[in-house]
């Protein structure tokens, strides 16, 4: 009995596999090595399940190019590690190269903006011959990924100014600050008062002395 086998997607996010394809610029640049030494710069022993899922990978994003047996860091890969992150320069090769994987084309097109379901997309890959594992790699994949062109999208936008701050004068307040050596006592009132009210106000202020003096140790 055969076994079941998905489709080809990237078993990587796209951070991921600029952070790995990073590490292969930082010491072959663009230079052709073989399959084995792109492994090994991987971090892997050589060629294995693992290191070639990574290398698709790269190369499914656009990352790697190959000829034989022969990789080297594609211009797209040298255009996202070369520009600063939020450059526009970067953010476009970060958007063609996340678009690069047909899966992730589908997904794209199928639900715009990943405005879906979790289970939604789930059980959309099913329906294409994924089994369960690869299906769930793949929806982690290609979300991780959007997420990853949302914060670059987002990198270089201000912040918000804060709105300022409304003063009390500008809604009939006045403000009484007091500096002491522990801080600050502020009192807010309105800048007009009824007989009734300032007394009013003179009896809490009373109170409020009183239980100040307690609390202080004062007679």
């Amino acid at each position: 009995m055969s076994r079941s086998r998905s489709p080809n997607y990237p078993q990587l996010n796209l951070k991921e596999a600029v952070s790995r394809v990073a590490s292969v610029y930082k010491r072959d640049y663009q230079t052709e090595i073989p399959r084995a030494v792109a492994a090994e710069r991987l971090g892997y022993s050589g060629l294995n399940g693992k290191s070639l899922a990574v290398l698709g990978a790269l190369s499914k994003f656009g990352l790697m190019d190959g000829r034989g047996d022969a990789l080297r860091v594609s211009d797209l890969a040298l255009r996202i590690i070369a520009h600063p992150p939020g450059s526009p320069e970067r953010r476009a090769a970060l958007t063609e190269a996340a678009g690069r994987p047909d899966l992730f084309q589908d997904l794209d097109q199928r639900f715009p903006g990943g405005r879906a379901s979790d289970a939604g997309i789930r059980a959309f890959l099913l329906t294409q011959g994924f089994i369960p594992p690869a299906a769930e790699t793949a929806l982690r994949a290609w979300r991780e990924t959007r997420q990853m062109l949302d914060v670059e999208a987002g990198f270089d936008q201000p912040a918000p100014e804060p709105e300022p701050e409304e003063k009390p004068e500008e809604i009939g307040l006045r403000r009484a600050v007091f500096g002491l050596a522990e801080g600050e006592v502020v009192i807010t009132a309105p800048v007009f008062l009824s007989p009734e009210s300032v007394n009013d106000l003179q009896d809490y202020l009373d109170v409020f002395m009183k239980r100040a003096r307690r609390e202080a140790g004062l007679a």
